[in-house]
């Protein structure tokens, strides 16, 4: 710790606050522009109802013959009137707002619409439905108008012009034949938006600026801050690094023997990882028990203490002895030197040391030692661990640790894939990819085979090479098995294409799973596009089981197809009793099939084979053109490998290299 109170925490404060401020104009800004908006609106709803009222008045004093129609009374018809009462309306209200009667065929060009307006009568004629338009598009005033439609009082003066007064028929000539509900103009109500503007942000700007000062003075406030902590905190940061240096030594180093300890010698090893050479020995003393219980622990302590010292007076100077839990001692160094001299190092050293005798509280003890010794190993500490426990096991004086020690390592490996494998089938992470089968006479792909992978949270794909055979061992395969049936079968319902999935010889010995694969047919509405492929590589003991579920799932009108046919046993008598579709030849023949002349013999029999029994065959694994050449001339009726096509969450549906 550099400062007593943590300076990022202090230069944060004044951001956060910005931050804050920032936001709280933001939201400020946003929310007086939607009352002004919401006021503009209401006080244009006021002004527009106060017009309709007017303009029915006198509508209702000229129809009903109060006020006769002449020379005089015609300048009140709103017509006239409108232009001039807007003019002065916006004079001498304060927001100068606008109230007009216009249109898009206006008699009176003073009654003229505008562009703005006439964006509102447009509005109107597409939605008959609508009454209100509103806009802040200009960024000049809100346009609010309301439709003036033809009532049957106008057709009283518009109508046919034989019904009209006298007056209006002498003095117009073309004011007639309107048509009811037909939009002759707007009420236009138009609001400046800088007068509105003047109104409501004046205390908008005066938050801003006591905001805008409330940070400034936070921010000084915070310097001050940072500067007097650094102060405080350099005393407090000696105290601190001369304490804990005071603890890690407590942490790091034998209290009997003052060596480093076990915590040390992980410590030395990880900063050594990129050493070009690194050797580790573990020393235990023999029946030291033996020790403590005949001479006493005074005597044992006195033995652990002296052992070290033996060692060092043998040991280089670049070579490093740690005191070690118990009565274990350990020797590390990054010197350059090959295995065996470090291993003739250790074991000259313990000849030496055994062939003395130590002289403690008038004894004399001989003491003898177990040694495990690794070099240039990754987890050196647990392998020479190893090789001591060997040594310890056996009555071994030392041992060289080497590979064939790992099978506690393939121990681990196999709990770490089954505690996978368990993980995935309770969080539904086992998922089909699928690779697709290319048909070398109509040149398009028409299948594809569906193939488990995991897919974890971090979203790692695990290939089956991983989790098949832990999965076979600890009887979870058929999990598999429901996993992959069921998300096929979903994902091939919303296409036409075929689609197969592996079988084992488990799945269909277990009854739970062919009862589980027969529900699924039933539910599915095409299980015509379905194919079952039996992996020839497993021992078949009982043909019979194979042949009823073969014979069951045809019922369907489902295919089936023998797998990897060619790598086992491949007793062609039992493919007639079997029944089935395809065969998959075996990728070990299929690679090897453009430089090897056996593969190539191999697989034309098969392929001869297949065809004279009506069978298609399917050739996996190929990965270039030049093996797709060599089995399209042999008569090979589908492709399948890589060069086709990788396995995919998605279909691959496009081989443009073929054509």
């Amino acid at each position: 710790m550099k400062n007593f109170l943590n300076d990022k925490i202090l230069k944060s404060i004044p951001l956060i606050f910005l931050v804050v401020i920032l936001l709280k104009i933001t939201y400020s800004y946003f929310d007086i522009k939607a009352r002004e908006y919401d006021f503009a609106k209401k006080e244009a709803e006021v002004l527009n109802s106060y017009v309709i009222e007017s303009r029915l008045y006198y509508q209702t004093l000229f129809l009903d013959g109060a006020i006769d129609i002449n020379e005089k009374t015609l300048p009140a018809l709103p017509a006239f009137s409108s232009p001039i009462i807007s003019e002065r309306f916006s004079k001498n209200n304060p927001l100068n707002i606008s109230v007009k009667t216009v249109s898009d065929r206006a008699r009176n060009i003073k009654n003229s619409a505008d562009k703005d307006e006439l964006k509102a009568i447009e509005f109107f004629k597409k939605n008959s439905d609508e009454s209100v338009y509103f806009s802040d598009q200009n960024s000049k005033f809100y346009q609010y108008a309301t439709a003036l439609k033809v009532t049957y009082s106008c057709l009283a003066c518009h109508g046919k012009k034989e019904d009209a007064p006298l007056h209006i028929q002498k003095r117009y000539e073309e004011a007639y034949d309107y048509e009811l509900d037909e939009i002759r103009g707007v009420i236009s109500i138009q609001i400046p938006v800088k007068n509105l503007n003047q109104y409501f942000y004046k205390n908008f700007f005066k938050s801003v600026m006591f905001d805008l000062t409330l940070f400034l003075a936070l921010f000084i406030s915070v310097l001050y801050l940072v500067r007097e902590s650094k102060r405080v905190s350099i005393a407090l940061e000696e105290k601190i690094e001369e304490k804990t240096k005071e603890l890690k030594e407590s942490f790091l180093y034998d209290r009997l023997t003052k060596l480093p300890n076990r915590l040390k010698l992980i410590e030395d090893i990880k900063q050594s990882k990129d050493a070009k050479s690194f050797h580790l020995a573990l020393i235990n003393i023999d029946s030291f028990k033996d020790i403590n219980d005949l001479y006493g622990y005074k005597v044992g302590d006195e033995v652990l203490i002296q052992v070290p010292n033996r060692i060092r007076e043998y040991c280089k100077d670049d070579n490093s002895v740690y005191k070690l839990p118990n009565d274990e001692f350990a020797i590390f160094t990054t010197t350059q030197m090959s295995d065996e001299e470090f291993f003739f190092m250790i074991k000259d050293m313990l000849n030496k040391i055994s062939e003395t005798k130590f002289n403690v509280a008038g004894q004399s003890i001989f003491i003898t030692f177990s040694c495990g010794i690794a070099s240039n190993k990754e987890s050196i500490l647990i392998k020479t661990n190893n090789a001591l426990q060997i040594a310890k096991k056996q009555t071994k004086n030392i041992v060289l640790y080497n590979d064939s020690f790992d099978a506690k390592e393939q121990i681990v490996k196999n709990m770490n894939a089954l505690l996978m494998l368990k993980n995935a089938i309770k969080h539904d992470q086992i998922t089909p990819y699928f690779q697709p089968i290319y048909n070398t006479r109509t040149k398009r792909i028409e299948k594809y085979e569906s193939l488990a992978r995991i897919i974890t949270h971090e979203g790692e794909v695990i290939p089956p090479f991983v989790f098949l055979d832990i999965a076979i061992r600890s009887k979870l395969y058929p999990e598999i098995t429901k996993a992959i049936v069921t998300k096929s079968f979903e994902f091939f319902k919303g296409n036409s294409f075929e689609f197969s999935i592996n079988l084992s010889i488990v799945d269909i010995q277990s009854k739970d799973i062919v009862k589980f694969i027969f529900n699924k047919l039933q539910e599915f509405e095409q299980p015509q596009r379905v194919i079952f492929e039996i992996l020839e590589t497993d021992r078949i003991e009982n043909y019979q089981e194979i042949k009823n579920f073969i014979k069951d799932i045809k019922k369907y009108g489902c295919k089936v197809a023998i797998d990897d046919f060619g790598s086992g046993y491949s007793n062609f008598s039992h493919i007639l009793e079997l029944n089935v579709d395809y065969l998959k030849i075996d990728s070990s023949l299929v690679k090897f099939v453009t430089t090897d002349e056996n593969s190539r013999v191999v697989v034309k029999t098969i392929i001869n084979f297949a065809s004279n029994l009506g069978l298609k065959t399917i050739a996996e694994f190929v990965e270039d053109k030049d093996s797709l050449d060599v089995l399209e001339k042999m008569g090979v009726d589908f492709i399948q490998g890589y060069y086709i096509g990788k396995p995919s969450s998605e279909l691959n549906r496009d081989f443009k290299e073929i054509i």
